[in-house]
């Protein structure tokens, strides 16, 4: 039992994103602080799997092999970011006082204070928390808006009627026109008014589908008119509701007039001049009618299909007061294993000094990170201490003295390396300008032999081979943050700048 509860514990400790090897070093209290975060970092995977299946089951039609693999693929990638974010947002490990910029001391406590990059990432957590929140939303409680959606589906159904058919009906009206005017043309005035008595219930299906789309069009300005408004009051509620029973009933009226007249129609016929004219007519507008049903069909079939999920969430935030409960609540889990790394860093700063076997060199140690003032003691004592003798509750004492360690200790090998280096190249380089001026000491020799051992003891010591040292102009090299020497300050004259250049200290 002991070990299964201590692999969970382990693996919770990967979740917070965290270093084991120190954790498991902490005393209790960390350890669970730490377990926590991790707890966090795992239901917000959990959660985002989830609510990406969700949403894909819902995009592909409920195809639950292609859901799952993107549920897990976007956990996986929003808990990558989260812990990258979480990283960077946790408070500072020990920040020294010349280097943190957003904090200020107040009785020998470091207060930091939020800077602009962290109200961003703070930001884009909420906001992710927010993305995913929705599709959970609509899992727990959409169908609280079912109703709504069922009337978003009359207005969407009139709306694309109207445009779908505005320019078939266009073409009934161009169509009567032109055989209007072949009455007019062709026939006397007493045959052409029996003709137009004959197709009077033409003409009249015509006028009823224009004022279909004339009526329909004030009554969609009307009711966007009513949207606009984000709160509605009981009257524009009730107004709505009549509007969209009316819109209902001028579309189904339409879709009945259209089987009518079709049912009808063709018992209609005139004679004379005209009855091939007609009954051409009388075909184009048969075809135009049947295309109209058949794109009311086609959308009707659309909209069925369609399970409107934008509309869904925007609805369920609108009506369902528990839809922000849920909202809330999943950013509350994205932001608070933040608020716990600060609370243990406050813990671990507690634990320690309540810690009696803390010797007083490591107190020291521990200041000296905090607020550095003998930055070669801090050196040394970095480099020779025992890092696994140190046992402390306090986890990011450890961590900083840890990356100190590996820091001055890659540093100083850097160095030692660069030193070799370059005392090798300085050995070649009076190598080779030794041998080239060689020969010509040997005819300096022949020639003048004081003067030869002259030059000789010259070249000698300007080519003398010395162990070459990387200078420092900081005194806590590499972290570089206080220099060695404060700038030397020159007097606007000749003599203090022959000074400086000559004479100054290095």
């Amino acid at each position: 039992m002991n070990k299964a509860v201590n692999e969970i514990r382990l693996f919770l400790f990967t979740c917070s994103g965290e270093d084991n090897y120190i954790l498991k070093k902490c005393s209790a209290k960390i350890q669970t602080r730490f377990a926590l975060i991790g707890f966090f970092v795992l239901l917000i995977f959990s959660g985002c799997l989830f609510s990406a299946t969700c949403f894909a089951y819902s995009l592909f039609e409920g195809a639950k092999w292609v859901s799952l693999p993107i549920g897990i693929i976007w956990g996986a990638v929003v808990v990558n970011m989260y812990l990258l974010l979480l990283h960077t947002i946790s408070p500072a490990i020990i920040p020294l006082s010349t280097k943190n910029k957003n904090s200020f001391q107040k009785s020998e406590k470091i207060i930091n204070i939020p800077s602009f990059s962290m109200f961003l990432r703070l930001g884009f957590m909420a906001l992710l928390a927010i993305i995913i929140a929705q599709p959970l939303n609509v899992f727990m409680i959409s169908t609280t808006v079912e109703s709504s959606i069922e009337k978003h589906k009359i207005v969407e159904r009139v709306k694309l009627y109207a445009l779908t058919n505005k320019e078939l009906i266009k073409n009934e009206l161009l169509n009567q026109k032109e055989f209007n005017q072949k009455i007019v043309d062709r026939l006397n005035e007493d045959l052409a008014n029996t003709t137009k008595a004959q197709i009077a219930i033409i003409d009249n299906k015509i006028e009823r589908d224009n004022q279909f789309i004339i009526i329909t069009s004030k009554k969609l300005k009307h009711l966007n008119t009513i949207d606009s408004d984000l709160f509605l009051t009981d009257k524009a509620e009730l107004e709505k509701k009549k509007l969209l029973n009316q819109l209902d009933n001028l579309l189904n009226d339409e879709l009945a007039s259209d089987a009518d007249f079709i049912a009808t129609i063709n018992s209609t016929s005139i004679d004379g001049s005209l009855k091939e004219d007609y009954i051409t007519y009388k075909n184009n507008l048969i075809n135009l009618i049947t295309e109209k049903t058949d794109n009311y069909n086609a959308l009707n079939d659309l909209l069925n299909k369609s399970n409107f999920y934008i509309k869904t969430i925007q609805l369920v935030l609108i009506e369902n007061p528990v839809s922000w409960f849920i909202t809330i609540l999943v950013c509350l889990t994205f932001l608070l294993p933040i608020y716990f790394k600060y609370k243990v860093r406050d813990l671990s700063t507690s634990l320690f000094y309540k810690n009696p076997n803390n010797q007083s060199d490591i107190k020291q140690l521990r200041e000296e990170l905090i607020n550095t003032k003998d930055y070669k003691w801090l050196e040394n004592k970095i480099k020779s201490i025992n890092i696994s003798s140190i046992n402390t509750s306090d986890y990011y004492f450890q961590r900083m003295l840890i990356e100190h360690k590996i820091i001055l200790e890659e540093y100083d090998e850097t160095k030692s390396k660069f030193s070799e280096i370059l005392t090798s190249n300085i050995k070649k380089y009076n190598k080779t300008s030794s041998d080239r001026l060689f020969h010509l000491q040997e005819k300096l020799k022949n020639i003048n032999l004081l003067k030869y051992n002259t030059i000789s003891q010259r070249i000698s010591d300007e080519y003398k081979n010395e162990l070459m040292i990387k200078y420092e102009y900081w005194l806590d090299s590499p972290f570089r943050t206080k220099r060695k020497n404060t700038p030397t300050s020159i007097s606007n004259n000749e003599e203090s700048l022959l000074d400086f250049i000559y004479n100054q200290e290095l």
